[in-house]
């Protein structure tokens, strides 16, 4: 099993912005509405962007979530210090910069 990460997050001025799909199911999206498996959570580090794959919600704004991407500018990374794509994460709400709330990734 692997260990959960808890990364310094870019400290968040603003609620996250919630993207969702004008036509979809969560076509009005709440910040009251609890996370889910299967969103799309990007916050950042440094000024890059991180995002994460929620896989395990662990309170109403709190969730693990799987690495899928590391973005500096228009430049996919493999890594950004000691996280790598595919490392588990903690993320909280305050941490977003970004939440898709349409995505259904495994």
């Amino acid at each position: 099993m692997k260990s959960v990460k808890q990364p310094k997050w870019d400290r968040q001025e603003d609620t996250p912005i919630i993207q969702s799909n004008p036509d979809g199911a969560n076509r009005n999206p709440s910040f009251t509405t609890p996370l889910r498996v299967g969103q799309l959570a990007t916050g950042t580090i440094g000024g890059m962007e991180i995002a994460v794959v929620l896989t395990d919600i662990l309170t109403a704004t709190n969730a693990q979530g799987e690495i899928i991407r590391i973005l500096d500018g228009q430049n996919d990374q493999d890594s950004l210090g000691d996280l790598s794509i595919g490392d588990i994460v903690l993320i909280k709400y305050t941490d977003m910069y970004s939440l898709d709330v349409d995505t259904d990734l495994p």
